[in-house]
């Protein structure tokens, strides 16, 4: 009985959440030490990592910009550790997939120069010395006995190295269909040399009432019909900003009209948040080809908004009332020949070069390509080893792959999830390391664009563990506009901010399992709701608006671990080979 009358007034003391951490104190609780980013420091403080990764098959590590010396160096201390003690033997970057394969070699082998090879990887990003050094040690593990451990990539932006490896194979295996593959590989080479022609676009942009927006949900919706649109596509789009920066936008990048089709119904839903300031929707139509638009209709929580007097949705008025219309090498116009309901709607019009090669033709004939090769895999099999064979399918793939990307049929992180996927079945069982960008391993992003890490979450499910990096305050190397590659400095994002949260726990450098986080309470209710996090890519500056380099999500479901470094400096870049 004491012991109950001891407990009751606990219990109601908890309920009444006066013993619940603060975020900070919860971080500092829960954050895994580390006691250093430099690689070869052993593996004692890293230990408790283990049963963090657990048995996951794929580990995917981010970074918070594209050129910090510390990301860098705890990314190798990293992989050593993974290689070492959790038998991982995959290691892959963001990177041209044969190229990286080529530097392969070296790291298994001995063979060739590693500073060439790796500046053969074209990126400025990992020709460094952090990289460098990884890549040494790499050739060192795997000639000492130790373990083994493999070097290669996933991307798909350059496609020279691809395209050869494809011809020399079929010249060699498949002479009779040689000349086809060239003429198809000579119109991609055409397109990635050709001087990218003038964009075209049309739009036509509005201002919603923000007072009656903010706060709910909304869907957007609208008819659009098109013809002949064989680049770009026709689509919605909704934007909303707050006092400093974007808190969202969609423009439907992976759906919207294409080709020639028949009035469609699309739709958007997005959540307003309360502190919006702005709202800006329409459509737009980047690309070529006509598109109309008609019937457009906004619900507030599921009621219509029927107010006349701000926009003619449905573009019956003698001009379109409410939107300001405009682009670059389009016409937009009322069109009383076509309609979806009344008698017209809005047209987006614009005309084709016929001297310039049509991305979406050539995409087409390396389509046709790549089911050749496909289609004759169990013929080529008679005088080429399997890897061969898969080899070069594979390369043809990611020669189709950069043109899907020059068409906009298909996202550049989409295909390199298609690449991780490819490497993991061609090695049944094989533990693979990913080294990327933050905002590719991310497993989900604000809509508008579908990370790598979403596509590979989605086939790999727990198999799957990554790790996003954040820092505080320091320096870092991109390009600016104007002024090439140099170092940034910066200062603290601020109090309110995820990174700001992070540095306010006092502890310089940790990992953070964020599947750990209370499901009730203060913490909870802290990191159910967006915080801003840098996220720099390969430029900065000149001009970019801060807000650019900035991400505001519910962190826990984007990334499995946090790993945090207070202060930065910048990666340090290799010296320039002489030719």
């Amino acid at each position: 009985m004491t012991r109950l009358r001891w407990l009751l007034p606990w219990a109601i003391f908890v309920a009444l959440g006066a013993s619940a951490p603060e975020p900070s104190t919860w971080i500092r609780d829960h954050a895994i030490p580390l006691k250093t980013v430099e690689p070869a420091h052993g593996f004692d403080d890293l230990q408790p990592l283990a049963p963090v990764v657990g048995d996951a098959r794929i580990v995917a590590l981010g970074e918070a910009t594209h050129g910090t010396r510390e990301f860098f160096q705890l990314k190798h201390r990293l992989i050593e550790f993974l290689a070492s003690q959790k038998g991982f033997t995959i290691f892959s970057i963001e990177a041209n997939m044969p190229e990286a394969y080529r530097l392969n070699d070296f790291v298994l082998n001995g063979n060739g120069d590693p500073k060439k090879l790796l500046k053969g990887l074209y990126f400025w990003t990992w020709d460094t010395e952090e990289v460098l050094g990884m890549i040494l040690w790499m050739r060192e593990f795997n000639r000492s006995g130790k373990g083994r451990i493999e070097f290669t990539g996933f991307d798909m932006q350059t496609p020279n190295m691809a395209m050869d490896l494809v011809r020399h194979f079929v010249k060699e295996h498949d002479a009779p269909y040689f000349d086809t593959l060239n003429r198809a590989y000579t119109d991609v080479e055409n397109v990635q040399k050709a001087v990218p022609p003038k964009p075209t676009f049309g739009a036509a942009n509005a201002i919603f009432p923000v007072k009656l927006a903010a706060g709910h949900r909304i869907k957007y919706s609208g008819y659009i019909r098109t013809q002949d649109v064989t680049q770009g596509s026709a689509s919605l789009w909704w934007r909303v900003d707050g006092a400093s920066k974007m808190l969202s936008l969609d423009t439907m990048p992976d759906h919207g009209a294409k080709g020639t089709t028949p009035w469609t119904l699309y739709e958007m839903s997005i959540d307003v948040p309360a502190e919006a300031t702005k709202i800006a929707f329409g459509v737009q139509h980047p690309g070529n080809g006509t598109a109309w638009f008609d019937s457009l209709r906004v619900d507030i929580d599921g009621v219509s908004y029927t107010d006349s007097s701000d926009f003619d949705l449905d573009f019956e008025s003698a001009t379109p009332r409410g939107f300001e219309t405009g682009g670059e090498g389009h016409v937009l116009s009322l069109d009383n020949t076509v309609a979806h309901t009344g008698k017209q709607s809005l047209r987006s019009i614009t005309q084709n070069d016929p001297n310039v090669l049509d991305p979406r033709q050539v995409a087409e004939e390396s389509k046709r390509v790549l089911e050749h090769l496909d289609n004759q895999r169990a013929i080529l099999l008679h005088d080429s080893s399997p890897k061969d064979v898969d080899w070069t399918i594979q390369n043809a793939r990611l020669v189709q792959q950069f043109m899907l990307l020059k068409t906009e049929e298909q996202s550049r992180d989409k295909s390199m999830a298609q690449n991780v996927e490819w490497i993991a079945d061609h090695n049944p069982g094989a533990k693979i390391i990913l080294w990327a960008h933050n905002g590719h391993v991310e497993y989900k992003n604000p809509p508008g664009f579908d990370p790598m890490g979403r596509y590979l979450h989605e086939r790999f499910g727990h198999e799957l563990v990554n790790f996003g990096f954040s820092f505080n305050e320091g320096s870092f190397r991109a390009i600016e506009t104007g002024k090439g590659l140099h170092e940034f400095t910066v200062g603290p994002l601020g109090e309110g901010s995820f990174d700001g949260m992070l540095a306010s726990a006092r502890v310089p450098l940790f990992a953070l399992d964020l599947r750990h986080v209370p499901e009730v309470g203060p913490v909870a209710q802290w990191f159910a709701a967006p915080h801003d996090m840098r996220s720099i890519g390969a430029q900065y500056g000149g001009g970019q608006p801060e807000s650019w380099s900035i991400g505001s999500q519910s962190w826990p479901g984007v990334f499995d671990v946090i790993l945090f470094v207070e202060k930065t400096t910048a990666s340090r870049g290799n010296p320039k080979l002489n030719q």
